[in-house]
């Protein structure tokens, strides 16, 4: 049995004035324009990698001291645990920034260490960084810097510039220079 055109379910992307017509002596209502569909906002990252003439275990051994990040890293001009609570640390940057961070995961055996922000100035949410130390012999070690976050505006793109250039470049870069003489 043939189906009535007119009786039939409206069709996702179907023009809904074809699906449901207008009887005799009835007026169609305008209908409001409908928003474009918003996709779900994407994560952007950011990431940097260096392979560092010291042994790993030197490496890891600041990497893994938590709020003294400013003792090797030298965009933080300040870095203290936080009074209340020593997974968090209170940072301030050489440009005056001031930021607070967590602590989430650490593993001595994997020698990583998972870190978020909780208050920051930056155009971001959802933002967890990861660093990495990696043995690369008895002498030299890899590292190893990412960080995930949803940004405001955009793909994010030019914040995970800044933050691979800004920061975790030169944090590698200072990790890397640490111990010589």
């Amino acid at each position: 049995m043939p189906k009535n055109p007119q009786h039939q379910n409206p069709q996702p992307g179907r023009d809904l004035q074809q699906a449901h017509p207008v009887l005799p002596g009835q007026r169609r209502e305008p209908q409001a324009p409908q928003p474009p569909r918003q996709h779900p906002q994407r994560y952007a990252e950011a990431r940097a990698h260096r392979v560092l003439d010291r042994a790993a275990d030197a490496v890891w051994r600041e990497v893994r001291d938590f709020p003294a990040l400013a003792a090797w890293h030298p965009a933080i001009a300040s870095s203290t645990a936080h009074p209340d609570d020593p997974r968090l640390r209170d940072l301030v940057t050489t440009d005056g920034l001031r930021l607070t961070e967590a602590l989430h995961a650490v593993d001595d055996t994997l020698m990583t260490l998972e870190y978020g922000f909780v208050a920051h100035p930056f155009p971001l949410t959802d933002y967890r960084a990861r660093l990495e130390v990696r043995a690369e012999g008895d002498t030299r070690s890899s590292v190893i810097w990412t960080a995930t976050f949803r940004p405001a505006d955009g793909d994010g793109a030019a914040l995970a510039a800044q933050f691979e250039e800004g920061v975790f470049a030169v944090g590698l870069e200072a990790l890397g220079t640490r111990g010589r003489s």
